[in-house]
């Protein structure tokens, strides 16, 4: 069985490794600002004693103020899991950094990210569309989202 990380230990961890970063511990994840999430991201896969190495899944959620992008974190050396999230605050244009190149596995899920809920990760290496077809108007997992029908 895998073993879920103390989050206010890897506060801690990460906090020292990365003065200034905005990160909070809640019971069941931690919080990161969107401006700090990449390199958060790549302590998390370069510290020997937290060794995140495999991206389970990276999924969003839409919320009234925010959109949360949430990413299901595994240690294959360590046997440890974690769940860390951030909050895009402007939905009109919603944007973070591309983790494609901390873990390939990202690939496919921003890009699914971004064609459901429209969120533009920067630096992805091939952004655009997985399912819907270019042209599609609007994203339909937003709570926003309007068919037309």
């Amino acid at each position: 069985m895998t073993a879920v990380l103390d989050y206010p230990q890897l506060k801690a961890a990460l906090s020292k490794e990365l003065p200034g970063i905005k990160i909070q511990a809640d019971g069941s994840f931690l919080l990161v600002s969107p401006e700090d999430m990449h390199k958060v991201c790549e302590r998390l896969t370069s510290l020997p004693s937290i060794q995140m190495d495999y991206l389970t899944n990276l999924t969003a959620a839409d919320y009234p103020e925010y959109i949360e992008i949430i990413f299901h974190l595994n240690s294959i050396t360590h046997n440890t899991s974690a769940t860390v999230k951030t909050r895009l605050t402007d939905k009109k244009n919603p944007k973070m950094a591309s983790v494609v190149d901390i873990w390939r596995g990202a690939e496919l899920q921003e890009r699914e990210i971004y064609d459901l809920f429209g969120v533009f990760f920067e630096n992805h290496i091939g952004l655009k569309r997985i399912f819907l077809w270019e042209g599609f108007e609007g994203y339909p997992l937003r709570k926003d989202f309007v068919n037309g029908h």
